[in-house]
């Protein structure tokens, strides 16, 4: 058992407080208390799982809202406008797809579209 800091005299174990803490002196007790023990010890277990599920769940949740929130922050970045800007934009590619790629991806520029029902 855990020893508790004594704080003051109050505190202080007498012959009357450590019979609590000594073996019950018949059977009857002993699996009385045994069987006390055993249940609480299944209710912290229970109440354990649910916690560590909570955890899962929040957990999961949480990612998903950090995953949401940089689709949020790469959609309101700044839209680069000039060619150097689109340049130095782009992802860092290997050398040899950059030999193969040509510049005119770049003009590729989107149109808006109106749809009227």
């Amino acid at each position: 058992m855990k020893t508790r800091k004594i704080r003051g005299m109050r505190d202080v174990m007498t012959s009357r407080g450590s019979g609590g803490r000594s073996v019950p002196p018949t059977r009857e007790k002993i699996l009385a208390e045994q069987a006390r023990l055993e249940h609480k010890r299944a209710m912290l277990e229970r109440e354990l799982a649910m916690w560590s599920e909570n955890q899962r769940q929040t957990a999961e949740r949480l990612q998903e809202v950090l995953d949401r929130l940089e689709v949020l922050m790469e959609a309101t970045a700044p839209v680069p406008t000039s060619e150097t800007e689109v340049k130095a934009s782009r992802p860092n590619r290997k050398r040899a797809a950059q030999d193969d790629e040509s510049d005119d991806d770049f003009s590729t520029e989107w149109h808006a579209i109106v749809l009227e029902y």
